[in-house]
């Protein structure tokens, strides 16, 4: 009786830990922190983030390049600011995904930000994930923008 019991228990537990597979779930983490952006739901924004995220942005304007670099928390402090905030989506392509150690991810994905269906920016999403709390927090979000033409 007690081998059944610890069977179950490290079933349980394994069920529950993140596997080296697990590049579905970090793509998933990925797209729902896409689709909360996307629709404004800046509460979830904040949760998808890991304590100590940081967001960093190389931007293309005017053939120029020029650099952000924020706390998560400043971050999602300046969306909600934003008074002219319009919601879009942001399809992610040419994804690749790699889970290191069952607890550390990072995944980079081509984009499109879409606004009432036609492309209006492109580049390359880069994020780093780790395993926190039964789930995949987003650590590092670094990406391109480059305005379509």
């Amino acid at each position: 009786m007690k081998i059944i019991g610890s069977i179950i228990v490290i079933a349980v537990v394994a069920a529950a830990a993140p596997r080296a597979a697990d590049q579905p779930g970090v793509q998933q983490a990925v797209e729902q922190f896409l689709q909360h952006l996307g629709e404004g739901e800046f509460d979830k924004v904040a949760e998808d983030l890991a304590t100590k995220a940081i967001v960093v942005v190389a931007r293309e304007r005017d053939g120029k390049w020029t650099n952000t670099f924020q706390t998560g928390d400043e971050w999602v402090a300046a969306l909600r600011k934003n008074t002219n905030f319009m919601k879009f989506r942001e399809p992610i392509t040419n994804v690749k995904t790699t889970v290191d150690s069952d607890a550390l991810a990072y995944l980079r994905a081509d984009f499109e930000v879409v606004r009432d269906g036609k492309a209006r920016s492109h580049g390359v999403d880069q994020f780093t994930l780790v395993h926190e709390g039964g789930r995949w927090k987003i650590t590092t979000v670094a990406y391109t923008s480059i305005p379509n033409q």
